[in-house]
């Protein structure tokens, strides 16, 4: 059965982010939408990378096309992190800064095992996607049980910025 569910984790993430995508889109909020889009959009970014050069995944050394779409995804869930009026996404931003430190490591490093550089690259994709699905479960629910709140920070209206 483990022996299973390893063998297919990598399609079981993919199915399971398709469907955090589209609660997303059906019951979740901008805040919701956008980290389900952005990591959807990664998913979507690495695998047309890989497919269009023919690259495989090494452990060995840095791939910078990767770390690129790493960083372009830290940056935006860091900003949606800091924008939106919920925990949740500062969480899953903060596993994105552990992926993107594992190739920095990598590249300094030059010693470290191709494990620990695997679970530090890939293992923090499995935590923002269950991170997600709670935040959307309970964004979810708290719109139902107390209706319509606000999904960005902003400050009220009259306060001074000064």
């Amino acid at each position: 059965m483990l022996q299973t569910i390893f063998e297919h984790r990598v399609e079981a993430q993919a199915i399971f982010m398709v469907l955090l995508v589209l609660c997303a889109l059906w019951r979740g909020s901008g805040p919701e939408r956008a980290v389900a889009l952005t990591m959807a959009g990664m998913k979507v970014a690495a695998e047309a990378y890989l497919a269009i050069t023919e690259a495989k995944i090494s452990l060995l050394d840095m791939d910078v096309a990767m770390a690129t779409i790493d960083l372009v995804v830290c940056v935006v869930l860091v900003f949606v992190g800091l924008q939106a009026n919920r925990m949740y996404t500062l969480w899953i931003a903060a596993f994105q800064i552990i992926a993107l430190n594992a190739h920095i490591v990598r590249e300094i490093a030059t010693g470290i095992s191709p494990l620990a550089y695997a679970i530090m690259y890939i293992a923090p994709s499995y935590f923002q996607l269950f991170i997600l699905a709670g935040g959307i479960w309970c964004h979810a629910r708290r719109e139902r049980l107390f209706g319509p709140y606000r999904s960005w920070r902003r400050p009220p209206a009259g306060a001074s910025l000064a």
